[in-house]
Order: structure tokens, then C-alpha cells, then sequence
């Protein structure tokens, strides 16, 4: 959530993050994908899932944040308008990784208190 910043040094450049977590497949293409792991609500940036839309998604979250998992559970995002990345870290194969996923991103979104 640093715009390519680390402890006050850049290590990569705003414009650069900025095309990373922009969408690179527009509406036409996300229309025509039936890939099951890239949920509603989200297109693919230049590396990982990127939200297009706060609605349709079935996971809390913002417009122009981005994610994405690993095999057994890992799942990091990052929600630049809330200045937040988050780094999960479990190993829970099976469909039991969604719902814990789902679940600490529910509980890390409703514990901010403006």
C-alpha cells in the first residue's frame, strides 16, 4: 500500500504499480473468460486479481484493490484507498482455504474504524 515504497525507498515506480493493478483485460475479454479462479467483480492486473467494481464480487473489499492466493492458503491483498496490504499465511488445502480466506478479509475490513 506504499506506491513502491519500502522504509522510505522506492523499489518500484508509482506508474509502475499503477499498471500492475490495473485491469489488462477489459470488459469485452472478462466477459468471455469462464476461468473459475478469477472471481466476479475482479479482472486480471499484471499479476494477480484486480477489483473492478465494489458490487458483484463475493468477497468485502474496494474498487482497485488487488490479491491473489496460494496453493494451500496463502492469500495476500493490497487496498490502496484504505492504504492496507495484508499477507495471510496458513496451509489448509482443500475449499476450506476459501472460506478462511474470505473469513479473515471480513474480519481485517470490519475491524477498521474511522
Amino acid at each position: 500500500g506504499n506506491g513502491g515504497t519500502l522504509d522510505g525507498k522506492r523499489l518500484l515506480s508509482r506508474k509502475t504499480i499503477e499498471l500492475m493493478a490495473s485491469d489488462q483485460l477489459g470488459p469485452d475479454v472478462r466477459a468471455r473468460t469462464t476461468n473459475g479462479i478469477l472471481n466476479e467483480g475482479y479482472s486480471f492486473g499484471l499479476g494477480f486479481a484486480v477489483r473492478s467494481q465494489t458490487g458483484i464480487a463475493p468477497v468485502a473489499g474496494t474498487t482497485g484493490d488487488y490479491n491473489w492466493g496460494g496453493a494451500y492458503g496463502t492469500f495476500f491483498w493490497i487496498d490502496p484507498k484504505e492504504e492496507m496490504a495484508v499477507v495471510y499465511m496458513v496451509a489448509a488445502p482443500g475449499e476450506g482455504r476459501v472460506r478462511l480466506r474470505t473469513l479473515v478479509r471480513n474480519m481485517v475490513l470490519q475491524s477498521i474504524a474511522d
